[in-house]
Order: C-alpha cells, then structure tokens, then sequence
C-alpha cells in the first residue's frame, strides 16, 4: 500500500503523463506542427531533468552533515 501511495505523487503523475504524451506523438499517424512538437520535447527533457536530479531536503540534509563531519 505504501508504494502505491509513493506512485501516485505528483513527480510520478507528471512523469507518467508526459511519458504518454511524447509516445503519442511519436507514434501517432499524424504530423504535429514542428514548433509544437520542439517546444513539447525541449518542456519534457527539462521536466524530466528536474524531478530526476532533484534531491530531497533530507538527503541534502544528510549531504551536508556528512561534509560538515569531515575535516
């Protein structure tokens, strides 16, 4: 139950929805306008780049004690 509440946080909603909408348009039978589609890609990179480097506050925490302790 605890991994399915984990799942369903809004980084997870976001990643699996833009993660449908770029399959979509990849494999859609249509042809989206080209600005669209490059403003698309370039929001879901940075999107993806930001959840997936974000640190937690505890793990920065963590982090910074274990710097402060060595010399």
């Amino acid at each position: 139950m605890k991994q399915l509440l984990k799942l369903v946080d809004v980084k997870s909603l976001v990643t699996l929805a833009m993660t449908g909408a770029m399959i979509a348009l990849l494999f859609a039978p249509v042809q989206p306008n080209p600005e669209a589609q490059s403003l698309f890609c370039t929001a879901y990179g940075a999107i993806i780049t930001y959840f997936f480097t974000k640190r937690d506050e505890k793990d920065q925490k963590n982090q910074k004690d274990q710097e402060g302790d060595t010399p």
